[in-house]
């Protein structure tokens, strides 16, 4: 094997921390539990994303709420026909997915300075985009709820995966060393 190829460097870091991140991501849910924490991370990070998404459903002129019963959030628009709200909790928060970013851009090549402000800039920009998708969704089961669970699983999932897929591709072709290793 040649290990000077920069794809299977690529490999040899990226498959082990897919692994590695897959199965943290498992047990995430349960790390509260595990150390014991008084509060409960994962629903006061989707609590915050519903939170931003009625802000953004707000600005619109949307009455909203948003109600938590354990680790379940909803966020909802009030005084409309079809009130039950959406469900934000796993995967919904887009954590999976800012871990699949993380792991993508540590792996391919380019300087540690600019991976050090490419992440978090990655993860707000990915985070936004989920923001808006959570408001839409939220409006969509206010006024249309038929069409919701087409928009959750096809439309915005694209949206978000392939956000996710263009920030990789600008990594690639602006910040990697992937042309310095051809020449």
């Amino acid at each position: 094997m040649d290990f000077k190829k920069p794809e299977l460097n690529f490999l040899l870091l990226f498959i082990p921390l897919i692994l590695l991140w897959f199965f943290f991501y498992h047990y995430l849910y349960k790390i509260d539990n595990i150390l014991n924490l008084k509060i409960d991370l994962l629903t006061s990070f989707s609590s915050l994303l519903s939170y931003q998404s009625n802000s953004l459903l707000s600005f619109f002129k949307f009455r909203t709420t948003t109600e938590i019963h354990g680790d379940m959030v909803i966020t909802k628009i009030l005084d409309y026909p079809y009130s039950h709200g959406v469900w934000i909790g796993e995967p919904c928060n887009g954590i999976k997915v800012f871990g699949l970013f993380t792991i993508f851009i540590v792996a391919f090549k380019g300087r540690l300075l600019n991976k050090l402000w490419f992440i978090p800039m990655g993860i707000i920009i990915i985070h936004f985009i989920n923001v808006t998708r959570v408001a839409i969704l939220t409006y969509i089961s206010a006024t249309n709820p038929y069409i919701l669970d087409f928009n959750h699983n096809i439309t915005f999932q694209l949206i978000v995966y392939l956000s996710m897929l263009g920030l990789w591709y600008w990594w690639i072709i602006q910040f990697s060393k992937i042309n310095e290793a051809k020449t």
